[in-house]
């Protein structure tokens, strides 16, 4: 009697901890077919039940060939490879859990380990938001619906933190997609490098006075692409950039400039770097302003180098406003070049009568929306009988150092600088020498002449605009006006 109420106590205990003893639910999920419950890891094991297609069914264990599943009260097995949108039985949120965000390139598969053979848990698919939970180089932890996995790391893109706390370190930064920006030309023979160091993987040569494309440069390296070879170069032997886009970035170089400064009284520039006196601006002279300095001081462009002013109560400062924002009226671009203001040789007086023909045939122009503008249209030819005296001239060819409009390029040349600062196509322009010229930036010049040596660009602007300009006492400057 005894022995019966000992089984019979155990059996109850037994029946008491048969739900603490029962498997939780690791995930949920579906089939892609309709398929057979089996009682063991076997097609031929006995039937325990079925499920069909697109139905729900709970999993106790996912294995790599086959998934320990439960549905009504039964547990058995189905093949692994037809069970698919596991999610966690939990429920909870990817976001609440993932460190970083990033979009599949793609389509990927989640595996359970890092490994290309490990067993298949998710799929990620093209252009879908990735949570990830930890960044790798080869292989990122990710969580999608609640299960973690592994997946590849070069397919993933714009990384970026999951709060705006987080930060990606800079080694998994994603280097955005080359797009060409500029072409510019190699003055020598240029290594293309895979990185930003002299020592890293060689992907190709940019050939001295060969043209490649670029995308960016940091002062030190440029992005080129060259054919199918991508990497770097050497940023101080590109010359000579052309923009592709009239309204993407700047060519490097160029420098935007927020001010006019009208002068009201003498005033004089100073060398930023020296200090000494470069010369006096008299009153009605109109110059190129850079920046505003704490001590309440401007910086400008002068030659190749920068001045200072220190008496800004004499100027007085026109705006120049930023073309999308522009009214009818608004100045958009300004710049300035200097020239020597005593006028004691014939030479000299030549030359500045040639600048004063070009600054009164082209002030007031106006470039219509779309329309193109030649400087020679306006300009040439330059000759004796059109109204240009001699004048020093740039020339390789012959000992001839002097020929009829000698000093109109530094009009030419001003202009392109001005407009190179808005959205005005350059159609032509060629410098006057790999050397350039005393009083613009090197690469900056643009040449004009007899023939087919021109200036030549087009509005793309969304509205006209009108040409400024002034040569008094040494100070040529033009200015960029909207027109309508």
């Amino acid at each position: 009697m005894k022995k019966i109420i000992s089984l019979l106590i155990l059996a109850a205990m037994l029946c008491a901890l048969a739900p603490a003893l029962a498997q939780d639910i690791l995930y949920t999920g579906s089939v892609t077919k309709a398929m057979t419950i089996r009682e063991k890891k076997s097609t031929s094991a006995r039937k325990l039940g079925s499920v069909e297609a697109g139905e729900s069914i709970d999993i106790l264990d996912y294995g790599k060939e086959w998934t320990k599943v439960e549905k009504d009260g039964q547990t058995g097995y189905v093949l692994t490879k037809n069970v698919i949108n596991l999610a966690s039985a939990n429920r909870y949120s990817d976001a609440d859990d993932a460190q970083y965000l990033g979009v599949a390139s793609k389509e990927l598969t989640i595996r359970q380990t890092q490994s290309k053979s490990a067993l298949k848990m998710q799929t990620l698919e093209a252009g879908e938001t990735v949570y990830i939970l930890e960044l790798g180089k080869e292989w990122h932890q990710v969580v999608k619906n609640g299960v973690q996995g592994y997946v590849l790391a070069d397919p993933i893109t714009g990384l970026q933190g999951a709060s705006e706390e987080t930060v990606v370190p800079d080694e998994y930064v994603t280097a955005p997609a080359f797009e060409a920006y500029y072409s510019a030309m190699a003055d020598v023979n240029l290594s293309i490098r895979r990185d930003k160091d002299e020592n890293s993987r060689l992907l190709g040569t940019v050939y001295q006075d060969e043209y490649v494309d670029v995308m960016s440069t940091d002062g030190q390296w440029a992005h080129v692409r060259k054919k199918d070879a991508e990497g770097y170069v050497r940023a101080n032997h590109l010359r000579y950039y052309k923009r592709y886009d009239p309204f993407g970035p700047f060519i490097p170089g160029t420098v935007w400039y927020p001010y006019a400064a009208h002068v009201l009284e003498d005033t004089t520039i100073y060398s930023e770097e020296t200090g000494e006196e470069l010369r006096t601006a008299t009153p009605g002279s109109i110059m190129a302003v850079s920046a505003f300095c704490d001590d309440m001081s401007v910086t400008l462009p002068y030659d190749r180098i920068t001045g200072r002013i220190y008496s800004t109560a004499n100027l007085d400062l026109e705006p120049v406003k930023l073309w999308p924002e522009a009214q009818m009226g608004d100045l958009i671009a300004v710049f300035s070049t200097y020239y020597d203001p005593v006028q004691n040789t014939q030479e000299q007086i030549g030359r500045l009568h040639n600048i004063m023909q070009g600054v009164e045939r082209l002030n007031n122009v106006i470039i219509p929306a779309g329309e193109k503008f030649y400087f020679n249209d306006y300009c040439a030819p330059y000759t004796a009988s059109n109204g240009y005296q001699e004048g020093p001239i740039i020339n390789y060819v012959s000992s001839d150092k002097l020929g009829y409009g000698g000093g109109i390029c530094q009009v030419s040349t001003t202009l392109y600088n001005a407009i190179l600062q808005i959205p005005i196509e350059v159609i032509k322009q060629q410098v006057h020498s790999s050397y350039g010229i005393e009083y613009a930036p090197l690469d900056f010049d643009a040449a004009v002449g007899n023939g087919n040596i021109d200036l030549r660009l087009r509005n793309v602007l969304p509205y006209d605009v009108r040409l400024v300009l002034q040569a008094e006492n040494g100070v040529l400057t033009v200015l960029v006006y909207r027109a309508s």
